[in-house]
């Protein structure tokens, strides 16, 4: 166990790991690559419209403009977005008691290009605060019954804002566990119900699959010629010129979009060198995390269909929203992976973590079969 000033001193770097992050950003990384839309949000109009509550570009653009004014400098500007984010995280590990394992935290958020996207004035600062916020709600959730505070109705109605493609299994999720903790029977009727809504989900992409098609062609043609940044990395998208190539693609599409560059092109490039052993280490963390559980599981034949099925629905369903997004472009892959990141770290280690032990790939004893 982790003494609490190690704890308080572990919050201490993290906080001057995300500062410098942001100090890095905005003097040098800015100068070597486009900074998102840091500088529009930063340079645009002050302007207040009914706009700025539903629309996340009005939203930043508003708040931007606004911090601009008040702080002058960019730097100044990004501190209140780097605090939203370093505080979701501390949040969820305060909620979540997750003290012993904040070297592990620590690592997994102190990665560069999650660092520096998280630290600075954009959407990804946003999605890291309420993604982190509604890892709680799920987490606390599959521990029981519990009821939502304002903050995490604050993160709902971001994540509504700037990423409704999320909100739509997180939803899911939340009423999954808020359906299934109301019946007495935890074992058939969480995978009853956990398999309708699955095959639910099926039944829409097969519905709306023409649709879905059309999409990401459009999206190939908006990665091949919008952007001379993106271009330079922009990868081919012969695979979805075919009929339903989206879906025929998607198992080895959704990995890469997760991890970000291939072999191929970390070879080619030392920037995309980078991105990969940052995925690699990002990877190794988690299997670090959960393989240990998932042998302890397969060992004795322990399944739990309410986490299993709201791992499912969280995982498959996000990474197969954030996949035509990552797929074409390694460089945003690894920025949009930034909004999402957090929910999936929290997961794992509540998965790691369940039922408040650690389970040890040396210390795996026999228990009774329930």
């Amino acid at each position: 166990m982790i003494s609490k000033l190690h704890v308080k001193k572990i919050w201490v770097i993290f906080f001057f790991i995300k500062v410098f992050y942001m100090l890095f950003a905005i003097t040098v990384y800015s100068k070597l690559t486009t900074l998102g839309d840091t500088f529009d949000y930063l340079n645009a109009p002050l302007s207040l419209s009914i706009k700025i509550f539903y629309s996340s570009t009005s939203m930043m653009q508003f708040l931007g403009s606004l911090l601009k004014t008040i702080f002058k400098l960019d730097v100044l500007a990004c501190f209140p977005f780097m605090l939203l984010s370093f505080y979701g995280i501390y949040y969820a590990v305060v909620q979540l008691n997750l003290y012993r394992y904040a070297v592990y935290i620590l690592i997994l958020f102190s990665l560069p290009n999650f660092g520096v996207w998280t630290s600075i004035l954009g959407k990804e600062a946003v999605g890291c605060f309420s993604l982190s916020v509604i890892a709680v709600i799920i987490i606390k959730r599959l521990r029981g019954k519990y009821r939502l505070k304002p903050i995490h109705y604050l993160a709902l109605y971001l994540c509504f804002v700037f990423k409704p493609q999320y909100l739509i299994f997180v939803l899911q999720t939340i009423v999954f566990l808020w359906i299934t903790n109301r019946f007495a029977d935890k074992r058939y009727f969480p995978l009853i119900l956990g398999s309708i809504i699955i095959l639910m989900n099926l039944l829409a992409l097969y519905i709306l699959r023409d649709f879905i098609d059309s999409i990401a062609r459009g999206m190939a043609i908006h990665f091949r010629s919008n952007d001379p940044n993106l271009a330079q990395s922009t990868r081919s998208e012969a695979p979805w010129l075919e009929p339903y190539g989206i879906f025929k693609s998607a198992p080895y599409g959704m990995f890469i979009a997760f991890f970000g560059p291939t072999i191929s092109e970390m070879l080619s490039k030392p920037t995309q060198l980078l991105a990969g052993l940052e995925s690699l280490a990002m990877l190794g963390c988690f299997a670090l995390l959960a393989i240990p559980k998932l042998r302890y599981n397969l060992a004795f034949f322990r399944f739990n269909p309410k986490v299993f099925i709201s791992c499912f629905i969280i995982f498959v369903g996000i990474l197969f929203i954030h996949y035509p997004f990552g797929f074409l472009n390694p460089g945003s892959a690894i920025r949009y992976r930034s909004n999402f990141y957090p929910l999936f770290v929290f997961i794992t280690l509540y998965f790691f973590t369940h039922d408040g032990k650690r389970v040890s790939l040396l210390k795996v004893r026999p228990l009774t079969v329930r």
